[in-house]
């Protein structure tokens, strides 16, 4: 008996019948391609980007209301106000400094030592004014008793929301029967009269802004494309399998929500947030009404990227640090997280652009090995990692880039609006150059000489983007306007947590002790 010849026919098949499938996918692959990108009309350019536009923010002219009014020759009391989130000790050491012993180029002053105190934030704003009020009220009857000294001589110093807080409390000292005033002036920094739009955009009362700008990076950062080796074990291909993946994935999105986003942590979880948003009762208040005291107000206008260096400054302790310690008003640095950002812009597009060159390399060798199934696949295979990699790369390249934009977007000092500016026409027949494309007023008035010519009309777009100064968290328009101030000043290249303990703040207090700021002698306290 003779053995059967078909086994050793369908072995001999089974390469051919594997590389005709093979060749057969492809095929289909490369047609749904070429389906899906048609070549006779391609997109039109519906919108067009214009320059950035710089907003410029001028303050408003001083007030010379107060120029005659003076401070009596003796000692004084400093309130220091702190701002949300913050607590008595975000002012220590200037207050102590400023009494006694003063810092390098800061001469002390002839003030009582007052120790910052912390008010609650779980009220309303005229509820935290009502206890700052009895807090300010003792501690001036006090100072009265001990040391002579007349409430009206006092002075408020106080940052971000506490600014609000002492122009509250100015406007409920026109109630002369159920208040008595216990401080003469205010020195504002930082304080959004005009309202906050990182208050709504951020906070949980409103957008919410701070957890999705979290959720995004995470989502992108914490890709384990980002972390898996170029050669990867077995259980590598399931990240929730391999702990070396999990714990860097964990350590990414733990990074960012208690280094990047310290809003996330609570400064905009406060009740009394809802207060400080521009539509809110207060801000369109306060904006209109001229203090009845004199007013001083300083304003930051940090310098790019505000993102980080804002997140770098609210991330460090407040007043702790041996430099601090030595100088309070050495809180200058921020180049922190400014560098650290470039370094990882430039390793997630390096580790893009090599995933990018294996892909190709891959699929080269995948066309060159159409013979081979096996090899072929594999070339397949070794291509979509790469692919996958390259895209998780350049997603968190973006993230990194484009994180300075979005988050100015979130606080209102970054704004893209558009407008329609006439239409796009093109035209295609016999003469007409082929995707000429012109610009026209008006629809109608896209039309061909040609009769047998296709012309169709699409909106023509503008996309403008206006840049306005701030301090990485109140704009400069809403910390710097208050009508009736004696004195608007900028404080540059400083942002928000920075102005406490800035150069230039000290040097702005230093103007303002010496009486050297135009109409406002008051504030002007004589060298201890």
């Amino acid at each position: 008996m003779h053995p059967s010849p078909r086994p050793e026919f369908s072995a001999q098949r089974l390469p051919m019948i594997l590389t005709l499938s093979l060749i057969g996918i492809v095929v289909a692959l490369l047609a749904s391609s070429a389906q899906a990108q048609p070549c006779s009309w391609p997109q039109s350019p519906r919108m067009e980007a214009l320059p950035t536009n710089p907003f410029s923010f001028e303050p408003p002219a001083p007030s010379d209301a107060f120029s005659a009014k003076t401070s009596s020759s003796g000692e004084r009391v400093f309130f220091y106000l702190h701002g949300l989130g913050g607590t008595g000790t975000s002012w220590n050491l200037v207050a102590s400094r400023t009494a006694y012993g003063g810092s390098p180029g800061y001469p002390a002053r002839q003030v009582v030592f007052d120790m910052p105190y912390t008010y609650l934030q779980n009220g309303s704003l005229q509820d935290a004014a009502l206890e700052i009020d009895a807090e300010l009220s003792t501690r001036a009857f006090s100072a009265q008793l001990l040391h002579g000294i007349d409430p009206e001589d006092n002075v408020v110093i106080a940052h971000s929301l506490g600014g609000i807080e002492a122009l509250i409390l100015d406007s409920l000292y026109e109630d002369t029967a159920s208040f008595t005033r216990p401080f003469g002036g205010i020195i504002m920094l930082g304080s959004a009269i005009g309202g906050s739009d990182a208050a709504y955009a951020l906070s949980p009362w409103g957008q919410n802004g701070a957890v999705q700008f979290v959720e995004d990076a995470c989502s992108i950062l914490s890709d384990p494309w980002l972390w898996m080796p170029s050669v990867l074990p077995p259980l590598r291909w399931f990240g929730n399998l391999d702990p070396l993946v999990q714990q860097a994935i964990q350590n990414s999105c733990a990074n960012l929500s208690t280094l990047l986003i310290p809003f996330a942590l609570g400064k905009f979880n406060q009740p009394l947030v809802a207060e400080i948003q521009p539509s809110a009762t207060w801000p369109a208040k306060l904006s209109q009404r001229s203090p009845k005291i004199p007013v001083v107000q300083l304003y930051g206008v940090e310098e790019e990227p505000v993102f980080w260096r804002t997140a770098y400054s609210m991330y460090q302790s407040d007043s702790v640090g041996l430099a601090m310690a030595q100088d309070p008003f050495s809180f200058d640095g921020d180049d922190y997280l400014v560098d650290w950002a470039a370094d990882q812009i430039a390793r997630y597009k390096a580790q893009s652009l090599l995933a990018q060159a294996s892909a190709q390399a891959h699929a080269q060798a995948q066309s060159q090995a159409w013979f081979n199934p096996v090899a072929s696949l594999y070339h397949a295979w070794q291509r979509q990692r790469a692919e996958e990699q390259f895209s998780a790369a350049a997603k968190a390249q973006q993230w990194y880039a484009q994180a300075n934009n979005v988050y100015k977007e979130y606080i209102g000092a970054r704004d893209i609006g558009m407008t329609q500016a006439g239409y796009w026409c093109r035209c295609r027949g016999e003469t007409e150059p082929p995707f000429m494309w012109t610009i026209v007023a008006q629809a109608s008035d896209c039309y061909s000489n040609d009769p047998y010519a296709q012309c169709h009309v699409w909106p023509r777009w503008e996309v403008q983007i206006t840049e306005r100064p701030n301090d990485g968290v109140v704009l400069a328009s809403s910390a710097g306007s208050l009508p009736g101030a004696v004195a608007h000043i900028e404080l540059p290249q400083t942002n928000h947590q920075q102005m406490r303990n800035s150069q230039y703040t000290r040097d702005v207090f230093k103007r303002l002790f010496n009486g050297q700021i135009p109409g406002g002698p008051f504030f002007s306290t004589s060298l201890r």
